[in-house]
């Protein structure tokens, strides 16, 4: 009985599933607690640590033993290594690769590890971003722990040989000092790499987790094994509000199926277990946001403040077809060289750097001409709604309008979007259908629809959508909001 309430305290506190960790070692625990308090019974321990914040935090630190080494696994840091050299170095992460403005992405990259332990893990990050070729001014790295002993054996820098396995570091005086005689035996961090890192003590089951912090990628490996089903939920969740579009998450060799039919796309690199954040339209639904159809993209720069008009919306975007074309149909990873209009390539004086991938058919010579009409009144009603966080009056509106007006693709692409925002995918997806039906170049809802079908791990189907929706964009196709 006091075991079953001490681990439901744990659970609650971290997540904590018993079964991963055994039974025995927190009841070990527990012994060692029991003792160190000089208590008579468990009875007498389990009123304390159910009285305690303190407490609690030394059964937590007696029960999460730190096991981990520097590049451990070796495969994430080298991916991240070659990520780093071919898009930042080279490419300098322009802006529009993750669709997000008010960061200078120019100035830092901004990587996390959670749960960071003893510190090995973000030190390695930092020497790799190093050996990329970065300067300690263009990263910075946070890592975050619940352990505040670890914390301070992390801060500190000093380790023995056990955190230098398979030799992994190759130069090792190039990052560490061994320590001077007459202190403690082993090797320290040098400063250019300790400084680079900021360790904060922190919970990322806590509602308000790194609140407002973005990330170009996450390491999180090796907790979500250790979680229930609601906690791994929870930090899935967390951690995909921190991490930016087209970010990298990389987990464990033995959490790769907890991202099934989630926006992520795997990274075809061997045993980095790493993923993509596939770029969605924004369908923020907090106070202040703006529910952006993919007719506003967020590549646009400039982007027209929420309560603009429908007909100024369109004039003032960048395609869907080249945002969507650019994120997915030509590579994994995005290639930045601007696409640019014949005129210009001939302006350029060298025509020989104009893109050769999907991207260079984005602008054909002779586009078919956009038809621009503002939305019917209740549709237009309805996107503001869902502008403001109203999405299910959005969706109510939407459906009235469709049973009155069945034969109007963009009403369904409209309600389809406002489904997304909604977290239901079925729904969407049925819109989407209607509208292609309706209209069979409708390529807003050809995009949609791979993605959805992606996210359902139906990868054939995806294909076929992506191949018909290239080739609507290769015909100089631009979405009507009309369904023309």
């Amino acid at each position: 009985m006091v075991q079953n309430t001490i681990e439901a305290l744990l659970r609650q506190k971290l997540g904590l599933d018993a079964n991963s960790v055994g039974s025995r070692i927190i009841e070990r625990a527990v012994e060692q607690r029991q003792i160190a308090c000089q208590l008579p019974d468990r009875v007498a321990y389990l009123a304390l640590v159910q009285s305690s914040p303190q407490e609690l935090n030394q059964l937590i630190e007696a029960v999460v033993v730190p096991e981990t080494w520097f590049f451990r696994d070796r495969e994430p840091f080298q991916y991240l290594r070659q990520f780093v050299q071919e898009k930042y170095v080279k490419e300098k992460y322009e802006n529009v690769q993750f669709g997000v403005k008010s960061i200078d992405l120019d100035a830092v990259l901004h990587v996390l590890s959670v749960p960071c332990s003893t510190g090995e893990e973000p030190y390695s990050i930092a020497m790799t971003l190093l050996d990329s070729g970065l300067t300690p001014a263009q990263f910075r790295i946070d890592a975050v722990d619940v352990s505040q002993q670890a914390l301070i054996k992390a801060r500190a820098g000093i380790y023995r040989k056990k955190s230098f396995r398979g030799g992994a570091i190759q130069n090792l005086e190039h990052y560490f000092q061994v320590r001077p005689e007459g202190f403690a035996e082993g090797y320290e961090v040098r400063p250019i790499v300790r400084e680079s890192v900021n360790f904060i003590q922190g919970n990322v089951l806590e509602p308000r987790f790194l609140l407002g912090k973005q990330y170009h990628a996450i390491f999180c490996r090796n907790l979500l094994i250790y979680l229930d089903e609601a906690a791994r939920h929870q930090v899935i969740e967390s951690l995909d509000r921190a991490l930016l579009p087209l970010g990298l998450l990389f987990l464990g060799s033995a959490e790769t199926g907890q991202m099934a039919n989630r926006n992520y796309q795997s990274i075809d690199h061997p045993f980095a277990f790493a993923y993509q954040k596939v770029f969605l339209p924004n369908l923020q639904t907090t106070s202040g946001t703006t529910f952006r159809t993919t007719s506003r993209t967020a590549l646009d720069a400039d982007a027209a403040p929420p309560n603009a008009t429908a007909a100024a919306l369109l004039k003032r975007k960048e395609s869907t077809k080249a945002n969507y074309s650019k994120l997915r149909l030509s590579s994994p990873w995005l290639k930045q060289t601007a696409v640019q209009s014949p005129a210009q390539s001939r302006d350029s004086g060298n025509s020989s750097s104009a893109p050769k991938s999907t991207l260079a058919k984005l602008n054909p010579v002779n586009p078919r001409p956009a038809f621009v009409q503002p939305f019917p009144a209740p549709l237009e009603t309805a996107r503001q709604l869902a502008d403001r966080g109203q999405l299910t009056q959005a969706a109510q509106l939407c459906e009235s309008y469709v049973r009155a007006n069945s034969a109007q693709p963009i009403a369904y692409l409209l309600l389809g979007e406002i489904y997304q925002g909604l977290n239901q995918p079925k729904q969407a997806e049925r819109c989407f259908q209607k509208a292609i039906y309706l209209n069979p170049n409708a390529y807003e809802a050809l995009v949609h629809l791979a993605l959805l079908k992606e996210q359902q791990g139906n990868w054939v189907e995806a294909q076929r959508l992506k191949r018909r929706a290239q080739r609507l964009a290769e015909q100089g196709y631009e979405q009507s909001q009309s369904g023309s």
